[in-house]
């Protein structure tokens, strides 16, 4: 049974890598906590260490610098399918935690764009590069580590917080290529090109793209946003008042807001943020006129981590006019947490009309 397994490797290598990948995915999808947890943060460092100790042995035997032991020698030939399980891991945890509720979508593509990389790499015009795209995604797992890591101790966003992150994920590689080059002293170039250079493209590119307000402000995540009627609490929990119908499964809240006169909009929001974390958010109405989406109402609202359900607040708008509105929470650093449309139509009915509450 065991010469089959390992004859079926042999002879769909690409597959079996590629859907390693997925596996590594899958499995933490089951697995997965709360992101700011100290066993995940230490999961996570183990994972990224062994990546990068596999991939340095990799480089070594390359030149001729590693040969493993003979009898290690069968558990080495899958060494590049282990890396690819924990970079499948390691991505499943960014990539839900950036994507989580309503644009969970987005991280399935995202996950199927890498496992189709990974199966073109394995193919024969490409297999030398095995080594460069691993530690891509090895720096694009290295970096995003850091994002989220050092604003979780900090306790806060902002561009000090990213810059140290990215910071703290350069020492890390600036460690790896010491110790490569001590091992491999003539092959600085290869090294060079198969580590520092990966390293840079993709932190060059997390700073364009935090600057650019791209990336999603980590460790932070909008759990859930809706439009409703009504919303007040009683004691720990939230009553959301919802004239939805039930079959309109898809709109959260009252997207198809029928406004009666005394109507007040209700923003509800619900935002997960690490244990001690302090930020002070900004919920945007904006109305669409005729030229586009008009200035901004700005509304303030600060929150505090630690809630597993998340942080839970909302704002609402009193004073409104027909016609298409959109809702945007905003961080102090300016980047988009979420935002959600709706529709105000007047309604000149008088009688009574049909809600349910739904408890938070």
């Amino acid at each position: 049974m065991l010469e089959r397994v390992k004859a079926h490797y042999r002879d769909h290598e690409a597959a079996c890598t590629a859907g390693l990948f997925i596996a590594g995915f899958l499995f933490d999808t089951l697995v997965v906590g709360r992101i700011d947890k100290l066993h995940n943060i230490i999961h996570q460092a183990a994972y990224l260490s062994l990546c990068a100790f596999f991939t340095g042995l990799e480089l070594r035997e390359r030149h001729g610098a590693f040969t493993p032991p003979e009898r290690l020698k069968t558990a080495w030939r899958y060494h590049a399918g282990a890396t690819h399980f924990m970079l499948g891991t390691l991505l499943n945890i960014y990539t839900l935690f950036y994507f989580k509720s309503a644009s969970m979508g987005v991280s399935f593509i995202f996950l199927l764009l890498l496992a189709a990389l990974l199966a073109i790499n394995e193919l024969k015009p490409f297999e030398s590069s095995g080594t460069l795209l691993r530690m891509s995604l090895f720096s694009l797992c290295l970096v995003s580590y850091f994002t989220y890591l050092i604003p979780t101790l900090l306790g806060r966003i902002g561009a000090l917080p990213f810059l140290g992150s990215l910071a703290a994920a350069a020492a890390c590689i600036a460690a790896l290529v010491w110790r490569l080059h001590v091992r491999l002293p003539d092959q600085r170039e290869d090294v060079r090109r198969h580590v520092v250079m990966p390293f840079a493209a993709i932190s060059a590119l997390f700073a364009v793209l935090y600057f650019a307000k791209l990336i999603p402000p980590v460790p932070l995540s909008l759990s859930e946003i809706g439009i409703y009627h009504e919303v007040r609490r009683e004691g720990g929990r939230f009553a959301l008042t919802s004239t939805r119908p039930r079959w309109k499964f898809w709109q959260r809240g009252d997207q198809d807001f029928l406004a009666r006169p005394g109507d007040a909009i209700y923003c509800w929001v619900s935002v997960f943020s690490p244990t001690r974390f302090q930020e002070r958010l900004e919920v945007r109405w904006r109305f669409r006129e005729e030229n586009g989406w008009g200035a901004p109402d700005a509304i303030p609202l600060p929150i505090t981590g630690g809630r597993d359900e998340g942080w839970r607040g909302y704002t609402f708008k009193a004073r409104h006019k027909p016609g298409r509105w959109r809702v945007e929470v905003v961080t102090s650093d300016g980047r988009e947490l979420g935002r959600v449309h709706l529709t105000v139509t007047p309604d000149d009915s008088t009688s009574p009309r049909e809600s349910r509450i739904i408890w938070r």
